[in-house]
């Protein structure tokens, strides 16, 4: 993938059937296998049969999917334009346009940033469409969003997150700017999947991208990769940014330790001012992503990093509790609520750890999902 993305990067000619064996599996949990396919074909890589017959299959699939998900995007394109609700698509569809070929991100569910205030009328815009509500808060505080979700050709699921924030990044009332923090940047439209939509701009595109990677890492490495093409192709000035935005929201270790674990992971040339300062004390990539073998994940780097990101005891138990119970900060931290209520939900915090230590049965193994 190094070579294929960008230029980089030599391919491995001593590779036994089970060292591709290990590695499809890798990709395929890490949710890298289309990318992998698509890299492996276009540099004419010999890949054994069986290996190869798991990466085509993945890369049919989501190939499937990215089809799928592009009508769906024409669909509610217009249902939204006629409802007078202006949501921005990111992260998905808006991230694999990036790619240099067609369907090599793999796809998973349709993301949309919506203004605060024109949230009822998106879900009634796809209530309409046929989805129906599966979970979600919505609120302004909420770590997840509202989830609709409709079966399709049998048990094939679309699902639609409605984000009324992400973290700190909201869509102004007018719908024409996204803010982040007191700074706010005009959205940019263009064509996704055969429609006009609104995305975000490139350097709060990479701001979020690597804020994603850190704060939700236990997800997949994949993360890293949109990463990785997404400085590749934004180029230095809108990296340098970026980085001047995650400086304004205290988040400049976040985007340095991001960018440095995809830069390391995907064999990408960056600048060292953007880099962090454990890549030149040697401590392995691995390592700080919370792996303790090849295929094994302990803990996900948004726990490891961001505790040892914070200074003091004090802020260290309060981010622990908070990831923990899935609650505000302030609750979380023992400011309210009952000691059962809290004991309750950091109990149910618990789930926030699938696809960390059960990632794997074995390394390289099919991923146990919940």
């Amino acid at each position: 993938m190094s070579r294929r993305y960008f230029g980089g990067g030599l391919v491995r000619s001593d590779w036994t059937a089970a060292h591709w064996r290990r590695a499809t599996g890798a990709a395929l949990a890490e949710r890298l296998a289309p990318a992998l396919g698509e890299a492996c074909a276009t540099e004419g890589v010999d890949v054994p049969g069986e290996s190869w017959a798991l990466l085509a299959a993945a890369r049919l699939e989501n190939e499937r999917r990215t089809e799928a998900q592009e009508l769906v995007l024409r669909e509610l394109g217009a249902a939204f334009e006629e409802a007078g609700v202006r949501p921005v698509l990111f992260k998905g569809l808006a991230l694999a346009r990036h790619y240099p070929a067609r369907a090599a991100r793999a796809i998973g569910d349709i993301d949309l940033l919506v203004v605060p205030g024109e949230l009822p009328r998106a879900g009634e815009v796809l209530q309409a469409a046929g989805y129906e509500h599966w979970g979600g808060g919505g609120r302004l505080s909420a770590r997840y969003p509202l989830t609709y979700g409709r079966f399709t050709h049998g048990d094939d699921e679309e699902t639609v997150d409605l984000h009324p924030a992400w973290h700190e990044v909201t869509v102004d009332a007018g719908g024409d700017d996204v803010v982040v923090g007191d700074v706010r940047e005009p959205l940019e439209w263009g064509e996704v999947g055969g429609s006009i939509w609104a995305t975000l701009p490139p350097a709060v595109e990479l701001y979020v991208t690597a804020a994603h990677a850190v704060l939700h890492s236990l997800r997949t490495l994949s993360l890293y990769l949109d990463l990785a093409v997404q400085v590749a192709k934004a180029g230095a000035a809108t990296t340098e940014k970026a980085s001047k935005l995650a400086r304004s929201q205290g988040r400049d270790r976040h985007l340095r330790h991001a960018v440095t674990a995809a830069a390391e992971l995907f064999g990408l040339e960056v600048e060292s001012r953007h880099l962090t300062v454990p890549r030149r004390l040697g401590v392995p990539v691995a390592l700080r992503l919370g792996y303790t073998g090849a295929g094994f994940r302990l803990l996900p780097s948004s726990l490891v990093m961001e505790l040892a990101m914070r200074r003091g005891l004090r802020r260290r138990l309060d981010f622990a509790r908070w990831v923990l119970g899935h609650g505000g900060r302030g609750k979380a931290s023992g400011k309210s609520g009952r000691p059962a209520a809290r004991l309750l939900s950091i109990v149910r915090g618990f789930r926030w750890f699938k696809g960390t230590v059960l990632r794997y049965r074995t390394p390289g193994s099919s991923p146990l999902r919940s």
